[in-house]
């Protein structure tokens, strides 16, 4: 964890408790942590957050509106529904990358975004939010793709259901299909706090600077997919 050191990072989380969670362990592991208030525009709190820092190696960011975690049938949705749900926290989420792009213009640097492993497999009721998660996979890996040349690496981070959001707690996630609700392979489900938040840490050193546009599963081993 020594790279995490010094480490100047943003946290951009949007609609989600699980930012200052995650900023409050990446300080305690070293980095310089700014936290940017939710908004479509982070243009200005990004250009103001790397000025204080006195430059920018990591961003970390979420958006999933409240809309998008309520469970809904897809007969019902509305088309107003739909782009709360969807397209304007995607909008959020490639403006967060367009800013962060420009902070990290100088020196590389390392970016993830954080979705939940359902949008990996889907969910009934959740089909907005398993929508704007597997969106926002694919902004982050083909941005992976263009600002690679540039050393700025991107990696799209899954957590378990009630890690991402608690607000899933009532959705139907579906067990693993060969063994029923049993614990994930691990026997535990990896927490934010500590997991995530260490993980990103190493996803942001040296030690991963040959890795981008990777889809991690931080599940505990419950959906092994690619």
């Amino acid at each position: 964890m020594n790279d995490v050191v010094g480490c100047r990072a943003v946290v951009a989380v949007q609609g989600l408790a699980l930012g200052e969670t995650l900023a409050r362990r990446l300080e305690h592991l070293g980095a310089k942590v700014a936290r940017l208030p939710s908004g479509d525009d982070w243009n200005s709190p990004m250009d103001a957050a790397v000025r204080d820092l006195g430059g920018l190696d990591l961003v970390v960011h979420a958006a999933a509106p409240a809309v998008a975690t309520r469970s809904a049938e897809i007969d019902a949705l509305s088309l107003t529904q739909w782009q709360q749900a969807t397209s304007h926290a995607l909008y959020s989420t490639l403006r967060c990358l367009q800013a962060a792009r420009r902070g990290l213009r100088a020196g590389g640097g390392t970016i993830v975004v954080l979705g939940p492993t359902a949008a990996l497999v889907g969910a009934p009721g959740l089909v907005p939010l398993v929508t704007l998660a597997e969106a926002q996979r694919t902004l982050v890996k083909s941005a992976a793709r263009q600002w690679g040349v540039h050393g700025i690496r991107l990696h799209w981070l899954g957590l378990a259901a009630l890690q991402y959001s608690e607000a899933l707690s009532e959705a139907r996630i579906p067990p693993v299909p060969e063994l029923g609700p049993p614990p994930p392979a691990l026997g535990r489900v990896p927490d934010v706090q500590t997991d995530a938040a260490e993980l990103i840490a190493l996803l942001a050193g040296s030690g991963a600077r040959g890795l981008t546009g990777a889809t991690i599963n931080l599940d505990g081993g419950d959906w092994m997919v690619p």
